[in-house]
């Protein structure tokens, strides 16, 4: 293990930074070394705060790993037990993340911690949660069997990349590792296709995601953009996407990466070792917003849930 992070940039810590520099701090740098035993209790605390996951974001992930796993077998369909699967394995996640906390504690990546379950901030046990969450797991799987994208592929195609396993995809800019993780890309009569599957709503930042793919696409496979199509598979919607861009259009975004580098190395004290300036050089930026779901505000001295309560 290194001494401090690699160097590197992804869209969503560079988002994290604009919101707020404190919990930037927290995600990247704090954190580090808190998988080891021996760490300083707080270090191990952000680790551990790191994996705190949501809902949604536990659904989304089951939900793509259910459809990576699908193209790849071009398994038939089989609704009830994927329904079923996906079911218990909620109710396994629920279940550790009310009972197993002391072994999460001491081993948070491989046990499941419920954002709402750490914070206390809502009973996992009322209301329709359950109900909710198997409906919305048969829309997103029902607009998945009936996606253009899924279609495409059983009329035969070749697969070039797909996200299995944590394939944190990148490339290079500046001597700095972009992470742009893709979904699905594949190959059919001469063009390439990238897909997003979506399980959220749609989102402002979609278009700049696919761009930071076909970026992506277009540095590690020196391919032609005219035959390169991005598409947003919106699962929750029933809906697509598809994109084209230019070179021009793609140096764009590698400038603003560029940019968005320079900005982030502000907060370093060494850029070659990727050394940071102390925590309060991380200014906080306390709002209801960016606080109420902070995965770090309890160790955060910025926090206050007055101001949350107070906030409009």
């Amino acid at each position: 293990m290194t001494e401090y992070p690699e160097k590197s940039w992804s869209f969503s810590k560079d988002k994290l930074l604009t919101r707020c520099p404190r919990a930037y701090y927290y995600a990247r740098f704090l954190m580090w070394g808190g998988w080891d035993k021996n760490a300083p209790e707080r270090v191990r605390k952000a680790y551990r705060l790191t994996k705190l996951t949501t809902i949604e974001q536990f659904l989304g992930s089951l939900v793509h790993n259910y459809i990576a796993n699908n193209i790849t077998a071009l398994k038939t369909e089989d609704f009830n037990s994927v329904i079923n699967y996906i079911g218990k394995e909620f109710n396994k996640a629920v279940y550790y993340s009310y009972k197993f906390k002391k072994e999460w504690e001491m081993n948070p990546k491989n046990f499941i911690m419920f954002y709402s379950v750490y914070y206390k901030n809502r009973n996992l046990f009322e209301g329709n949660i359950g109900k909710d969450i198997k409906e919305k797991t048969k829309l997103l799987l029902q607009n998945y069997y009936n996606s253009r994208t899924l279609k495409d592929i059983q009329s035969g195609i070749r697969i070039i990349e797909i996200d299995r396993e944590n394939n944190f995809t990148s490339f290079f800019v500046n001597n700095y590792k972009i992470y742009s993780i893709v979904d699905f890309m594949y190959e059919k009569n001469g063009n390439t296709y990238i897909i997003d599957w979506k399980t959220g709503k749609r989102s402002k930042d979609d278009e700049f995601q696919l761009k930071l793919y076909a970026l992506y696409a277009y540095k590690n496979y020196n391919i032609d953009l005219n035959n390169v199509y991005l598409i947003n598979e919106y699962l929750y919607e029933g809906d697509f996407e598809e994109r084209k861009y230019t070179k021009e259009e793609l140096l764009e975004v590698e400038n603003y990466i560029k940019e968005r580098i320079d900005i982030m190395e502000h907060y370093l004290k060494d850029k070659e070792k990727n050394i940071p300036k102390e925590e309060k050089y991380f200014s906080a930026r306390p709002s209801k917003y960016n606080c109420k779901w902070c995965n770090f505000k309890e160790i955060c001295p910025e926090y206050n849930e007055n101001f949350i309560l107070n906030s409009k």
